[in-house]
């Protein structure tokens, strides 16, 4: 048994007293001594308190409880009002009050600080609802956190559901359940949209498989709110009177008509969208004629031959529960970019002539920001030794780089549109030219001299398209792109006839590069982390060159800790770094014929 010494005792009984003397302060000395009041210990207790409030807005006078529990400073202040004000104001919860926002942690420090910052909050809540409080202000508050308070009345549905894009308006959703998971445990996720030909695409690109799609369940449906209904969930019968109010009246005979004609499926789902307009948030309730979920809740197919036969009209559903919703969506994958780069990239047509271990991160850096189209040429195969430093795993050894990658962007960002060639640039040029139509970047990343120059050759004479020749430089401390915007540009006078940079910043013994034992075999050496950095280089350039009128070459290079090319046998001879600085990015014009960088 673990004991208290004395010490301790007294140490603890010390920050109480410093609680309930800085409690008294708070509350001034007069309303301390007139109107707080002992209260029943409670378990975990030291001290506790009972204070007046004045009359709220529905006219009941509560009290305020105080209580400092035997762990406190250490252990939070408890504040609770009686009568539970819970949905009635702002900010309460069954259980107390919700004095911290999302992610904020209580105060730590003095019995003193503590004290004073939990009134404070306090103070503020009560502010809401005052008997003189502004009713719009405090209803402002309740709506602000609306979906919170659904939540805590409502038990949450197994099951997620997968959003295909969001509707325009009040709509029927078809649901079928991932196929990918196997038996009736009523867990499995469902996939729900208003467009047949998206479930499709989207059962294609999760399994690898095309179906044909004839009549899925209309166990969803879709609305937009016009205004917010109340804070507390209605009865299951109530649901569609408790919503009519809040919704359009074509959206509300819609779900009138679609409540009847599904009334006999086990579990259905509302979704609906908040009042607020682009980014508004979302809340999915789940309809269901049991009291609770069980193990056999109903598979969804892709035919309506699928339903479950027997089953009697039930009517009104038997209980609701709160379902979770993501969206596979361009605008809720892009939503928290507030810049505006992703809408501007959402048009934008860029060719990846390689997708190695730089070309690959440089797609999805780019992807991730926002960019609508991408065109993946790589003739290349996905072998071991590039695990370490590519954007694959191991699952895509001996594929095709470029089917691959396209696999990989459109598992992660089902929005896209991506093209994969396994072939050489050098032939897409002369069979394939209409690719190029379209396209306002090309990102070469292959370091292979022939493919570099028959692009250039291409951009000498006058190509629509910009251009960005990105490579690194061994063991990846240095990395440069070269930029060329719309028009007639040529850097190949920058470069060696073998391909080799006049205006490289590292020398190494035998150029850096390692030889392997096959026909003109070779690699540049170079880690993960050295090309993500130079990768990161790359995107920002690009992103640039996209988002701004660009009508200038432009030459960036990256560097990272040069003083390491000593360690790994070489030379560093490019700028000299900033004492402290390790890391930097160079943007300057290209260098004239005959210029030193």
């Amino acid at each position: 048994m673990f004991h208290l010494s004395g010490d301790s005792v007294d140490m603890k009984d010390e920050m109480i007293q410093r609680g309930i003397s800085a409690l008294k302060d708070c509350l001034g000395a007069d309303n301390a001594s007139a109107l707080l009041r002992s209260a029943e210990l409670r378990v975990g207790e030291a001290a506790a308190f009972n204070f007046p409030l004045p009359v709220d807005y529905t006219g009941l006078e509560r009290r305020l409880r105080i209580g400092f529990p035997n762990g406190f400073p250490s252990e939070s202040l408890s504040l609770q009002v009686e009568p539970s004000p819970w949905l009635v104001w702002p900010h309460a919860m069954p259980s107390g009050l919700c004095l911290h926002g999302f992610r904020e942690k209580p105060v730590t420090g003095s019995p003193e600080k503590i004290v004073q910052d939990s009134l404070s909050r306090f103070a503020s809540i009560v502010s809401f609802s005052l008997e003189n409080a502004d009713p719009a202000r405090r209803e402002t508050e309740f709506q602000n956190e609306i979906s919170t308070y659904w939540l805590w009345q409502l038990k949450r549905s197994a099951r997620n559901l997968i959003l295909l894009g969001e509707p325009e308006s009040g709509s029927v959703l078809y649901v079928v359940s991932d196929p990918r998971y196997t038996g009736h445990t009523g867990l499995n996720p469902v996939w729900v949209s208003s467009d047949k030909n998206a479930i499709r695409q989207h059962f294609r690109r999760a399994t690898g498989r095309s179906v044909v799609i004839r009549s899925p369940h209309e166990a969803g449906f879709f609305v937009k709110l016009t205004s917010f209904p109340g804070i507390k969930v209605p009865e299951p019968h109530a649901f569609l009177e408790w919503l009519a109010p809040h919704i359009s009246e074509e959206s509300l005979a819609a779900m009138s008509e679609w409540s009847e004609k599904s009334g006999a499926l086990l579990s259905r789902w509302v979704v609906m969208a908040l009042p607020g307009g682009d980014g508004a948030a979302r809340f999915t309730v789940n309809l269901c004629t049991r009291k609770k979920e069980t193990d056999r809740t109903h598979f969804y197919g892709l035919r309506s031959s699928r339903r479950q036969s027997g089953l009697k009209k039930e009517g009104p559903p038997a209980s609701i529960l709160s379902s979770c919703v993501n969206i596979i969506d361009r605008g809720a994958f892009f939503s928290r970019d507030r810049s505006n780069t992703a809408k501007t990239l959402e048009n934008s047509h860029v060719v990846f002539v390689g997708v190695g271990s730089l070309g690959s991160a440089v797609s999805i850096q780019l992807a991730r920001a926002g960019l609508g189209r991408l065109t993946l040429i790589d003739p290349d195969r996905l072998e071991s030794p590039n695990l370490g430093r590519h954007m694959l795993g191991a699952e895509d050894l001996g594929k095709f780089k470029s089917q691959a990658m396209r696999h990989r962007l459109l598992q992660d960002l089902p929005v896209l549109d991506v093209t994969a060639l396994d072939t050489y640039i050098e032939w897409v040029i002369s069979q394939k030219p209409d690719i190029f139509e379209d396209v306002d970047l090309i990102i070469i990343t292959t370091a292979d001299w022939e493919s570099e120059s028959a692009l250039w050759e291409k951009k000498a004479s006058g190509a629509k398209w910009g251009l960005i020749q990105a490579w690194s430089e061994p063991h990846t401390l240095v990395g440069h792109a070269l930029i060329a915007p719309e028009g007639r540009f040529d850097a190949r006078y920058l470069f060696s006839d073998r391909g080799d940079f006049r205006h490289r910043f590292t020398d190494w013994p035998d150029g850096g590069v390692v030889p392997l034992p096959a026909c003109s075999e070779s690699f540049i050496p170079g880690g993960s982390a050295g090309m993500n950095g130079v990768a990161t280089m790359v995107t920002q350039a690009a992103i640039r060159y996209l988002t701004t009128v660009r009508d200038v070459t432009q030459w960036h290079s990256s560097v990272y800790r040069p003083d390491e090319a000593g360690v790994l046998g070489g030379r560093y001879t490019g700028p000299v770094l900033p004492e402290g600085v390790v890391q930097s990015v160079f943007e300057r014009n290209w260098p004239k014929p005959g210029q030193n960088a």
